[in-house]
């Protein structure tokens, strides 16, 4: 073997290693199945990019070649790169975190695995045979998925919506997606020539569309049916030059109309209603609280916009627009939104117009392939296939943001467009290449080479190890050190140490989740029975990350709310007053700041104050039950009982207006008959546990029924056995004080 077909050999056998990263989750790892996929891809185009170098000093037909699709995806990331080191945190755009690990680093990893897939990979027959290695790997993934299904493996995400080795359903969904459709695309791509091998292709496709179906996953399915659908109108409306196969796309063209149509007339019915899959898409609906959250995020995706039209606020950057657009209708929505749910919003929030116009230049790219210059190379349903699988990609990130393996297998597709129709430069034709051969051998020499070489070998080595290894070792240490058995571990000096501050030292991107991680185990030594010194040592460690973390990056809300926390639970109380009123004032409309801001507010005895900002909290949105019951709390506290009572008469129906805040609230303040009003009912609807039965057992004897009192804390232990112990000392209590 030659060296340039040992160059060549690695090359091809790092992109072909490409697909199967869809199967990587270490579970040593922080963030399994986003982690390891990342990494391993980002080695795998390191090693190529060595090697390719390499082999374009040696052979000048391995070397770039025009096309439109080149300049769109160069375009893209000269756009991003531009506004991700203009953005609110360059550093973070362009490291991201272990939880997307998308950022600046992972577009230029995959730009560099375009231009290498797209050069390397020069013949039509080494795509197709990428492909199918794509779909067998797509095949271990259903059988993994279908394994989840039978009961044989556990599902990471929910119950009963398939995610197999990628974790998250939706990521699960477009990658079915896409294989679906490559394996028609392949199925006419090759049923010339092999007729009968060319049938496992719509086996491989329907083996996916069912796995889609099992993910509940309506972005995708939506996707998938819009995608057939217009795959079928463009042979229905341009495949004229196969009447047969026409009047069959046609006939589908119908046939699905019909299908979707009936699907909607009878979305109500029981045996829809029942499917989980069919009775989610039947219940899409512009009051569905989805829809309604998605429209909510993508509308303070707008406002962001609108404050950095141009080049946006750079990628991972969406939290800033998240907590200073924040809208109060989001309270039933989870805390922290790191995207918008939607590609389209994503791209204009983190590159601004220019940003989401370059990442729609790479689709215009590809359809001007697949239709303007479609004689070439392929027949009007492979591109109209092809074009399918671009709209049911298109649709689906609508509703959700990419992840590496969709992301993998985008580029990989522009990067085969790329291949059939860039532009061939004269050294890269076979003659010409053949005549210059041995003259660039010697022009290059041994020596030469072997320079060229080292210094490739070098720095691949070194990028391998600053951009992967050292991080991947930060990660595996991050997990190391958040296990309950190893969270303290010896020092040097023979004294257990905090282990996540080794973890801290090393500084790389992964310090952010590390720092979360830490405020998380703090919060858990805020208890009495964990001694003082280790709960100074855990104290002393956070405030002093925190505090740095502040001062480099002074608007992230996220960080200033943990820091906030920090300082309450451990009673530092004016240094917390000032984090929670630096939350508010950079996200004015977000509840939970004003709720924890009036608890801390309340245990300091300013209550007035605590009212006010209660108050605030429940004009934002009075529909939201927690911040109706802390002012009601605060009214109490201010003797306000009138006002209280008419704030939770709003809430009758649900357990906010019973809820053991407010009922100590009454209790604290000698109002025993409204806890004793409170408590019954309480019991009555049946939401009741046995410390209500102790608050029941308290306002009794505050009013002087001891006998009921006794019956109430009786009633408590019969309810719950595990107050046995707390109940009989109560009794105790109670009979002492007669």
């Amino acid at each position: 073997m030659s060296f340039r077909d040992f160059l060549r050999f690695i090359v091809l056998a790092a992109l072909f290693a490409t697909p199967f990263i869809a199967l990587v989750v270490p579970s040593s790892m922080f963030f399994p199945f986003i982690t390891g996929k990342n990494f391993t891809f980002r080695i795998l185009v390191e090693i190529a990019l060595g090697a390719w170098i390499l082999l374009m000093f040696i052979d000048a037909k391995y070397r770039p070649r025009f096309s439109w699709i080149l300049a769109a995806a160069g375009l893209f990331l000269a756009v991003i790169a531009l506004a991700d080191f203009m953005g609110v945190n360059p550093y973070r755009s362009f490291w991201s975190n272990y939880e997307r690990m998308e950022g600046l680093v992972a577009h230029i990893h995959l730009f560099l695995f375009f231009m290498i897939a797209g050069s390397a990979m020069a013949t039509e027959q080494m795509w197709k045979w990428f492909w199918r290695t794509s779909l067998v790997v797509s095949l271990l993934i259903a059988t993994n998925a279908y394994g989840q299904l039978v009961g044989w493996g556990a599902v990471h995400q929910s119950s009963n919506r398939l995610d197999a080795t990628l974790g998250n359903s939706t990521y699960l969904a477009v990658y079915a997606l896409f294989h679906a459709f490559l394996a028609m695309f392949l199925f006419f791509r090759d049923k010339e020539k092999h007729p009968r091998a060319a049938f496992v292709y719509p086996a491989i496709a329907l083996v996916n569309v069912a796995v889609l179906y099992f993910t509940q996953t309506r972005g995708a399915f939506l996707g998938l049916v819009g995608g057939i659908f217009l795959a079928l109108l463009l042979a229905a409306l341009f495949d004229r030059e196969h009447p047969e196969r026409r009047k069959y796309a046609i006939g589908g063209v119908l046939g699905a109309g019909l299908l979707i149509v009936a699907f909607f007339v009878w979305k109500d019915a029981a045996w829809i209603q029942s499917n989980r899959t069919l009775g989610r898409i039947a219940d899409i609906s512009l009051s569905d609280q989805t829809t309604q959250s998605r429209f909510m995020i993508w509308n303070m995706s707008w406002e962001g916009f609108k404050e950095h039209p141009i080049l946006g606020w750079g990628q991972d950057n969406f939290l800033y627009v998240f907590a200073k657009y924040y809208n109060p209708k989001m309270w039933q929505q989870e805390p922290w939104f790191d995207r918008s749910h939607d590609v389209f919003f994503d791209w204009l929030i983190a590159g601004g117009a220019l940003g989401l116009l370059a990442y729609l230049s790479l689709f215009g790219a590809a359809l001007y392939y697949l239709w303007f210059k479609r004689p070439r190379h392929f027949t009007v349903i492979e591109s109209g296939i092809l074009t399918g699988m671009l709209a049911g990609y298109f649709v689906h990130n609508i509703f959700v943001f990419d992840n590496i393996t969709s992301y993998l297998l985008f580029f990989a597709f522009l990067g085969y467009l790329h291949t059939l129709h860039s532009e061939t430069a004269p050294a890269a034709s076979p003659t010409h290449s053949h005549k210059k051969k041995g003259r660039q051998e010697e022009e290059l020499g041994m020596g030469d080479l072997a320079v060229a070489v080292f210094i490739v070998v070098a720095l691949t080595a070194g990028a391998v190890y600053l951009l992967n290894v050292r991080n991947i070792k930060a990660n595996i240490a991050l997990i190391d050190a958040i296990r309950p058995e190893s969270i303290l571990v010896d020092g040097v000096n023979g004294q257990k140490e905090i282990a996540l501050e080794n973890v801290l030292k090393l500084r790389l991107f992964g310090t952010g989740e590390a720092r979360e991680q830490l405020a998380q185990l703090t919060l858990q030594t805020a208890d009495s029975r964990v001694p003082e010194e280790v709960r100074r040592r855990f104290l002393e460690l956070t405030v002093s990350e925190f505090e740095e973390d502040i001062a480099n990056d002074p608007t992230n809300v996220r960080t200033i709310s943990f820091m906030a926390t920090i300082y309450s639970r451990f009673g530092l109380y004016d240094k917390a007053l000032a984090y929670y009123q630096k939350s508010i004032e950079l996200s004015p409309n977000r509840q939970v700041a004003y709720l924890d801001l009036a608890q801390l507010l309340g245990v300091m005895g300013n209550f007035a104050e605590a009212e006010t900002a209660a108050h605030t909290a429940h004009e934002l949105e009075p529909a939201y039950p927690d911040a109706a019951m802390t002012y009601a709390v605060m009214l109490i506290y201010q003797k306000k009982f009138d006002e209280a009572e008419k704030i939770l008469s709003g809430f009758s129906d649900s357990p906010t207006g019973y809820d053991g805040r407010v009922i100590r609230a009454y209790g604290n303040n000698q109002r025993y008959d409204k806890v004793v009003a409170l408590v019954n009912e309480k019991i009555a609807r049946g939401f009741a546990d046995g410390q209500d039965y102790f608050l029941l057992a308290g306002a009794y004897s505050g009013l002087g029924d001891n006998v009921k009192a006794a019956e109430a804390i009786q009633k408590a232990m019969e309810v719950d056995a595990s107050l046995k112990a707390q109940g009989e000392e109560m009794l105790k209590q109670l009979v002492g004080g007669k």
